[in-house]
């Protein structure tokens, strides 16, 4: 309150200064008339200029900022009179020198996207003119502006007009694919581009597979890969990772290229691959980036695998039943696995583990837990639930601060007494930053 009167007080006092200076010039100015000392006209024009300056500072206050915003504009006069609404008409071919700077520029850009749409292939043929030397530039454009115009042009002009834009690509490869924006350029080329025209771009990323599997902008490039790619594209890949699936698979992004062979490759191809996740599965099962990839093998790989996970798990692997990661795989194994998998899990986790309790009642007392024994007492069959259900009311513990058995209990039972689903979401698990 005080601030703003203070604020208010220092503005008036600025207003009334202004005032008697205006005052003052006025004063000297009509002596100076009365002495003669100015003609008639300047007078009129005097009082004309101080009727109008107060009027016409008040519309430069209200006037809009456009201009400021874009006061550069990369020094097109063009882009500026664009900005301005002062280039009415405008079409591709008045941009002339002016292209980078507007492909540059968000409403630039948008601009030269929305005509290449409609232009014809003279027009297409002199906008690329236009590009020569400018396409890299352009393609790791900070904002991401000038690489979708790169984009836009790929797909719309000729097949003849896009050997001088991929020309200028093919020599800068690795720039591109671990560039935030660059990337995109990269993948639109690996998905549409010809045989001709991706090979250069393939050849550099199969000699260099271990360091953009790492990268954060490079992962996507394999990925995309790997997914768009031909069989023959995905054998160097694959070879390449051979001696470092374990590695890769608790990287925050190597762990993504894993999963992708496990997608698309050939059972032949992803074949070494599952076996060495097989041989490190109690390992990656702790890990937070190895456990999305042994959920990813329950998930889309064969009975066979889902089959050996489970034997794993059976083991003393589920003593540590109420981690996180630990909890979620279990739960996928109940989503994905037959009824014999489950009840040889329910079997595992409702048997004393030498601890004087089951591993049920460890599960029961971490969130995480909790929802995977909920998961299991509404899909176990009548005998199972019964099992489960035993080892719960026996069990010689106290309530917990989280919850207690016989509420858990109760909860559940209600639950499906009213013929709830099961609910089979993925439990807190921590997602990956694309």
């Amino acid at each position: 309150m005080i601030d703003r009167f203070i604020r208010n007080f220092l503005n008036a006092q600025h207003i009334i200064h202004k005032i008697r200076h205006v005052q003052t010039v006025r004063l000297t100015f009509l002596h100076q008339c009365i002495k003669n000392e100015c003609p008639p006209a300047a007078v009129l024009s005097f009082g004309a200029r101080a009727a109008s300056s107060s009027s016409s500072s008040d519309r430069s206050n209200q006037r809009p900022k456009l201009s400021n915003v874009y006061s550069n504009n990369g020094g097109s006069q063009l882009l500026d009179d664009y900005h301005n609404h002062r280039a009415a008409n405008l079409q591709l071919a008045d941009l002339g020198n002016h292209i980078v700077e507007f492909a540059q520029d968000p409403q630039g850009s948008s601009f030269i996207q929305q005509k290449l749409e409609h232009a014809n292939p003279t027009e297409t043929a002199q906008l690329v003119d236009e590009l020569r030397g400018h396409v890299l530039t352009l393609a790791l454009h900070k904002n991401g502006y000038g690489s979708r115009v790169i984009e836009c042009l790929l797909e719309h002009c000729t097949e003849q007009q896009k050997r001088p834009v991929l020309e200028q690509l093919h020599g800068n490869v690795l720039s591109l694919v671990t560039d935030k924006y660059g990337s995109f350029v990269i993948r639109h080329v690996i998905e549409h581009g010809l045989p001709e025209d991706r090979e250069p771009i393939l050849r550099s990323l199969h000699e260099n597979v271990l360091t953009l599997a790492t990268d954060k902008y490079g992962v996507y490039v394999i990925e995309h890969l790997i997914k768009h790619g031909l069989p023959e594209d995905r054998e160097p890949i694959v070879r390449s990772l051979q001696e470092n699936i374990t590695s890769l698979s608790v990287h925050k992004c190597g762990c993504r290229v894993i999963k992708r062979v496990i997608d698309h490759c050939t059972e032949h191809q992803k074949r070494h691959v599952l076996e060495q996740l097989h041989g490190n599965v109690l390992f990656l099962v702790t890990d937070k980036y190895g456990s999305f990839v042994i959920e990813h093998v329950i998930e889309h790989g064969l009975p066979e695998d889902r089959e050996r996970i489970v034997r794993i798990l059976q083991g003393d692997i589920l003593k540590n039943a109420h981690n996180n990661s630990i909890c979620n795989i279990i739960n996928k194994c109940f989503i994905f696995g037959t009824t014999e998998q489950r009840n040889a899990l329910i079997d595992q986790v409702c048997a004393d583990n030498g601890s004087g309790s089951p591993p049920l009642l460890q599960m029961m007392k971490h969130p995480f837990g909790n929802k995977v024994v909920q998961n299991m007492l509404n899909v176990a069959d009548s005998a199972r639930r019964q099992k489960m259900m035993l080892a719960i009311k026996t069990a010689p513990i106290k309530n917990t601060a989280n919850r207690s058995p016989e509420s858990l209990t109760k909860q559940t039972l209600f639950k499906h007494s009213k013929g709830a689903a099961p609910n089979n979401d993925r439990i807190m698990a921590p997602p990956l930053d694309d």
